[in-house]
């Protein structure tokens, strides 16, 4: 009787979870997050390019970037490849990550290498690393939310798209990064008006 209450517990329980994870996989849509993800990725690809094309003032920029904002891209990029494997499974979530993250780095260099594109490109890609870099750290997410993005969406959105290069951040006065908010044992800014 014993033995029988828990295979059919078991059986109970497999059935579960194997709806959930068909439901899962159903939901073909990004969350905001994901989105998010996915945005801060492209952005990280052509900040990539850059540093491999633009020349060594691009190369530190990029290895500040990488230094400041570690935690975020680590965290940003765990979202996007669970993202993947939600949508594909394990094996093909994996296979998409890699291919979206190998494809939205060639994209950036053929944007870079257009004939005429690659000076535009490597001062646009200064502007978004100053302001990336700037003495207020800006919160990765937000930041990167107004770069706008030229690589397609990898998943369906949902009628959410994410659409970014470099070069829209040089035409964009209105794009202001947000600041990190003020903490508790941060000194005081003497840029701030009473």
């Amino acid at each position: 009787m014993k033995r029988t209450f828990r295979a059919g517990a078991c059986a109970t329980l497999l059935c579960f979870a194997t709806s959930t994870l068909a439901e899962a996989r159903g939901a073909a849509c990004a969350t905001q997050a994901e989105i998010s993800a996915i945005q801060v990725s492209a952005v990280h690809q052509e900040l990539t390019d850059a540093a491999l094309a633009c020349g060594p003032r691009e190369v530190e920029l990029f290895n500040r970037f990488q230094t400041v904002f570690s935690k975020e891209l680590r965290r940003s990029d765990a979202q996007m490849l669970s993202m993947f494997k939600r949508l594909y499974g394990t094996s093909k979530g994996n296979a998409a990550y890699d291919s979206y993250k190998t494809r939205a780095i060639a994209h950036a260099e053929q944007r870079r290498t257009v004939p005429g594109a690659a000076e535009n490109f490597c001062k646009t890609a200064q502007v978004v690393f100053a302001a990336a870099l700037a003495p207020d750290k800006p919160v990765l997410e937000d930041f990167v939310a107004g770069v706008p993005v030229y690589e397609n969406n990898p998943v369906d959105a949902c009628e959410v798209k994410v659409t970014v290069a470099l070069q829209g951040v040089a035409a964009g006065p209105s794009i202001v990064p947000k600041a990190r908010p003020a903490q508790a044992g941060d000194p005081p800014n003497p840029n701030l008006f009473p």
